[in-house]
């Protein structure tokens, strides 16, 4: 019977290393799979029999061939290539991306981040499975379990602006207005030494242009420039205004505010809405500004705020500060440094941007950046005994064990690198030396 042993233990070797040149043939085959983790087969031998026991009682045993043990992936991390899709996402680390099937329901998991949004703007790999994450709310906590990522209702509502901050240089030298005999008129640039303007909106998106006016009143008793300031819209904006006419506004509406008043012998008494420098180097002393409300038409009235600096005394956000951050008074032409508002008029989604987090942020038409989802990853105890589905997919099996659902950076999983894939882990050189040894076995067996 030795003769017919030694042929089946031939054949074994013919059937395992022809498996092996199977297992580098794919892992050749894949060198430009994206995610793809290259095989390793390891043989055992195949036990025979016990021929007789020595003396000694030792054991005289023969073999009967080899057959194949396993077949393991290697988990080793692949090189990551750019490109220029915003979607794509490559694991930098340990990790696999989470996707549902939406046909089955079935969750798969992959290495492969090659994504794009569908027609129905889920988040999806090129088998249509829909990556997994958590949803974000709009304090930027997680929320629930992992769903779909979609951006199917991804956009961000107006907001109506509540704050202006001023930064402006008025001109100390100018010839001072008594509003008691040149009464401010928006139309009337005698009535008044600058104008800067702001863009507003309301509560609905609209966009409105805000015009400030700036008067200077004279010194009060302490030898200190007193200016006024104003505040205008057109009236066709507003409730109670006329198309086309400059629009003064107050904290009560629609109305003009209370100037400073100069006594007879020159010394000014502030206003409701003024500001107050030093005749020294010019910062804000005081700042009178009490939040002024516009009546919109065809929305509800805004509250502005007006912020002209931190005043050195007395500051109407009661932030008492250093007087020159904003609006202050020196020799010069009067000028605008900068002139900032919040609020934003509605917006549709953009673009999409991924952090090393796997947070996915929308880019919104009106410039607003909000974050929508955080990709989950999932960790499995042994990810090298994973089930292959194709297509870079795979399935736990008994031996993976459960995976553990986690973000990118924690639970020691790796980091997300935006707009990049992982290459395959294949080692080409590598694979032809074990294809030349395996062909060696095969021909030998």
């Amino acid at each position: 019977m030795g003769i017919y042993n030694a042929l089946y233990a031939g054949a074994s070797g013919l059937t395992a290393s022809g498996e092996g040149m199977r297992v580098i043939g794919d892992n050749i085959a894949n060198i430009n799979t994206t995610g793809f983790k290259s095989q390793n087969v390891n043989f055992s031998d195949i036990l025979g029999q016990t021929l007789s026991t020595t003396g000694a009682n030792i054991a005289n045993q023969v073999g009967n061939g080899v057959q194949i043990a396993s077949i393991a992936h290697n988990q080793a991390q692949g090189s990551l290539k750019s490109t220029s899709s915003t979607t794509d996402m490559a694991i930098n680390g340990a990790g696999m991306f989470s996707l549902r099937d939406p046909v089955s329901g079935a969750t798969q998991y992959t290495r492969a981040g090659s994504f794009q949004l569908d027609a129905q703007s889920n988040l999806i790999n090129p088998q249509g499975l829909i990556v997994q994450g958590w949803a974000v709310d709009a304090a930027g906590n997680l929320t629930g379990n992992p769903i779909d990522i979609s951006t199917a209702n991804a956009t961000t509502t107006a907001q109506a602006t509540t704050q202006v901050n001023a930064g402006l240089t008025v001109n100390s030298t100018v010839t001072p207005i008594n509003p008691a005999i040149t009464p401010f008129d928006p139309a009337n640039a005698a009535t008044y030494h600058f104008k800067s303007a702001a863009t507003v909106y309301d509560s609905l998106g609209a966009i409105h242009n805000l015009n400030l006016y700036f008067v200077k009143i004279g010194n009060n008793a302490a030898g200190n420039a007193v200016w006024d300031w104003h505040a205008t819209v057109d009236g066709a904006q507003v409730t109670g205004g006329t198309a086309g006419i400059a629009t003064e506004i107050n904290p009560a509406g629609v109305g003009t505010s209370t100037p400073s008043t100069v006594a007879g012998n020159g010394i000014v008494t502030a206003g409701s809405q003024s500001l107050t420098f030093s005749n020294t180097n010019g910062t804000l002393i005081t700042e009178i500004a009490p939040n002024l409300t516009f009546p919109w038409l065809g929305s509800t009235a805004s509250s502005l705020a007006f912020n002209f600096g931190n005043a050195t005394t007395t500051d109407a956000q009661g932030i008492l500060g250093t007087g020159n951050n904003g609006v202050t008074q020196l020799a010069g032409a009067s000028s605008t440094r900068f002139m900032n508002t919040d609020g934003f008029a509605a917006g549709t989604l953009d673009h999409l941007e991924t952090d090393t987090q796997g947070r996915i942020s929308g880019v919104f038409s009106n410039g607003q950046r909000r974050a929508l989802f955080q990709v989950a990853l999932a960790k499995f105890p042994n990810e090298a005994v994973l089930n292959k589905l194709g297509g870079n997919m795979f399935a736990p099996s008994i031996a993976s064990g459960n995976p553990v659902m986690a973000t990118a950076g924690t639970s020691g999983l790796g980091s997300i690198s935006p707009s990049a894939l992982e290459q395959s882990n294949v080692d080409l050189g590598a694979e032809f030396v074990k294809l030349i040894i395996t062909q060696r076995a095969y021909q030998a067996s």
